[in-house]
């Protein structure tokens, strides 16, 4: 009996591992039809690294499969399963692939590598030294959203996103409403 309930709980304990695996890996890299990665190719801050593809306003897929998440703004919600998709969400996110995808980017950490979901976190730069991040905020695609300990281009940021705001730009021009939450993070109304 002891050895049925030892296979038992070693099964279950296989499938439970399984289940979580398959959901934080799979679900951090997914495969993209028609992208091969190189997954030779090793992610570095500072070393030049294609953009296989824009997944949402500020989150890529570079060319080896690992995902980088832009830090220090944040950009309406396209495919988070918790929210509706948001107002503004769409356009956020053709301006980022029209930015990157395809492209070799720099990309550089604050003080953390990576999220808590596997994704780095970085300052992203064009080969031309255009500022990824700041040119979201800039041009009314993302908020500057600070998120501690990650904060030392906040300033930065802030004063891109009161020049948008100023001059109306993107998800500023009013078709958007934008809420505060508790937590301090803005958002846009969800697409009805």
């Amino acid at each position: 009996m002891r050895n049925k309930i030892s296979y038992f709980l070693i099964g279950l304990a296989a499938v439970i591992f399984g289940f979580y695996y398959n959901s934080r890996v799979f679900r951090v890299y997914p495969q993209v039809a028609g992208i091969s990665y190189d997954r030779s190719i090793s992610a570095q801050q500072g070393v030049p690294i294609k953009v296989a593809q824009a997944v949402d306003g500020d989150t890529v897929t570079l060319i080896n499969g690992e995902r980088l998440r832009y830090v220090g703004i944040d950009t309406p919600e396209e495919f988070d399963k918790r929210k509706p998709v948001q107002c503004f969400a769409h356009e956020a996110a053709e301006k980022n692939k029209s930015l990157v995808e395809g492209k070799t980017i720099k990309f550089y950490k604050d003080v953390s590598a990576k999220d808590l979901y596997g994704r780095w976190l970085g300052f992203v730069y064009l080969e031309d030294g255009t500022f990824i991040n700041l040119e979201l905020v800039k041009q009314g695609y993302a908020f500057a959203y600070p998120y501690p300990p990650d904060i030392s281009k906040s300033e930065e940021f802030r004063a891109a996103e009161k020049y948008a705001r100023t001059n109306k730009l993107g998800l500023w021009e009013g078709e958007c409403t934008i809420t505060k939450l508790k937590s301090g993070r803005e958002q846009t109304n969800p697409i009805e």
